[in-house]
């Protein structure tokens, strides 16, 4: 298992009477508050409540329900996930890292390769569901823990791999301080692997903001927005990646 430490200051981590965990150099406290670790101070947490439990736990049940039934996007998922296993390294073996990872769509799909991972989401209900379908399947190469990706509670140079599903566009006023935690958490030579909505062809980009405009769930946001290649290079570059492989997936969004 990958150690976890505090993602404030990365100190080490001691559990007190209370169960909960406390941080022996900044004396952080990150109370027990699920069956999975999660790293969240108490003012992260409320920030949490607020933001999720209260707004999108109905959609979580609705995202869960067209993920687990219906056919078409199983389907889908299963060859979305297939495509960028496809992009690791046949000797990069693990341990991976799934950060944003909802219910753990690629942390499902792990192929038999991939010897230990860590499937890491701020959404502690969706982490509650992943854990019981590794329970329920005896999968044990996976470890299941809460945060933000703004601080990821993990030692530097931890992992061979990060893989991010549809994530980084929902931080992008902080991808900058994410794309940062992920390089200091890969081990020298280790990569990234991402799949983000792309705004590189004139007409996606003109419908997805007109979506945008008009959907009631979305609505005019720009947390829900696409990258372009020269955003994803620049990003990148600045924070010392290099970027090895840009294609489509599926169309040209």
């Amino acid at each position: 298992m990958i150690p976890i430490i505090c993602p404030l200051c990365h100190g080490s981590l001691s559990e007190d009477r209370d169960h909960a965990l406390r941080c022996c150099h900044c004396a952080a406290i990150y109370p027990r508050r699920s069956t999975v670790d999660v790293l969240l101070t108490d003012a992260e947490w409320a920030e949490y409540l607020q933001e999720w439990e209260q707004e999108k736990d109905f959609l979580l049940e609705r995202y869960s329900t067209a993920r687990r039934r219906a056919l078409l996007e199983i389907m889908y998922y299963d060859m979305w996930a297939a495509r960028m296993f496809t992009l690791i390294p046949p000797d990069c073996t693990g341990p991976l890292l799934e950060i944003m990872a909802g219910e753990g769509e690629l942390a499902r799909r792990l192929p038999p390769q991939i010897t230990s991972a860590v499937m890491f989401d701020i959404n502690v209900n969706a982490l509650e569901r992943a854990t019981q379908y590794f329970i329920s399947t005896g999968e044990t190469r996976i470890q299941v823990v809460g945060g933000t990706v703004r601080h990821l509670p993990f030692p530097a140079e931890s992992f061979n791999t990060v893989m991010v599903q549809g994530g980084l566009h929902h931080v992008r006023f902080q991808l900058s301080q994410v794309l940062a935690e992920v390089h200091r958490v890969l081990r020298p030579g280790g990569i990234l692997v991402g799949s983000e909505p792309a705004n590189d062809c004139w007409l996606t980009r003109r419908i997805r903001h007109w979506q945008y405009k008009t959907s009631k769930h979305q609505g005019n946001d720009r947390g829900e927005d696409g990258f372009t290649r020269s955003e994803l290079s620049a990003l990148l570059s600045a924070l010392g990646f290099n970027l090895k492989h840009y294609g489509t997936f599926g169309f040209n969004a």
